[in-house]
């Protein structure tokens, strides 16, 4: 299996279309827009809807790419307004724009501030991005455990930030064991942003508290065989509790 549509509601298909064409470099794929066939593709629906809140289920997908600094460049020179590229805390180099619906995209570069290639041809985002990972918020860490179970996914990365007050999880279908021991390894990062499929990765809010607000602008996530035409929507209300 493999994780393969996330689909978004925005006010204005087309220009949204445009933007992920255009200015981060995706192409058409067989489920929507997206840099290769074994990656989830973005499929977006005309319609209205809420843009991510920083409370919200769903926060963001995230892009891992080659070199930060050149997608930065790129993106400034197409006056779309991006966060300074820094390394937060133990995570990765990472920085953060908006589409022209107001959801958040990570930009997130494969190995640590100074592995950077030089890129010398192709699409300075899209030349090695991976549509990385859809992260979503949970607040009840068992029960989300448990659906990621039922849905066949296996925990690859866990990724403390307790200063912040949650700790994430990525998940797969693939069954890849990390090349260093620990779950929480920080010498895993480089191993996991280069992985060549889409992950979820659920961002537990530590604590009591309110559960996640509505899903914004998400309106299903699919999984396929990876051998199949079909694919299924995920039961994203159980996940949500």
């Amino acid at each position: 299996m493999m994780f393969s549509q996330i689909s978004l509601a925005v006010p204005d298909s087309a220009a949204v279309g445009r933007f992920y064409c255009d200015i981060l470099g995706m192409t058409d794929q067989p489920d929507g827009l997206g840099y290769g066939e074994q990656q989830a593709h973005l499929k977006f629906v005309q319609g209205p809807a809420q843009p991510p809140s920083s409370d919200g289920f769903y926060w963001k997908v995230g892009i891992t790419l080659p070199n930060l600094d050149v997608a930065a460049t790129h993106l400034r020179q197409s006056a779309v307004s991006i966060s300074q590229p820094r390394q937060f805390e133990d995570i990765g180099y990472m920085a953060h724009c908006v589409d022209p619906a107001g959801a958040t995209i990570e930009l997130l570069q494969q190995g640590p501030k100074g592995s950077e290639p030089d890129l010398e041809a192709g699409h300075p985002v899209a030349n090695g991005a991976i549509l990385a990972h859809v992260t979503l918020r949970v607040r009840d860490l068992a029960a989300a455990q448990n659906w990621c179970a039922e849905q066949g996914l296996h925990l690859i990365s866990v990724q403390p930030l307790d200063a912040y007050g949650f700790t994430l999880y990525f998940y797969a279908y693939n069954q890849e064991t990390p090349p260093h021991g620990s779950l929480t390894a920080v010498a895993n990062r480089p191993w996991l942003w280069r992985r060549p499929y889409t992950l979820l990765e659920l961002q537990h809010l530590h604590g009591a508290g309110s559960q996640p607000g509505a899903s914004g602008p998400l309106l299903a996530l699919e999984a396929r065989d990876a051998q199949s035409a079909g694919s299924i929507s995920l039961p994203l209300a159980g996940l949500n509790v």
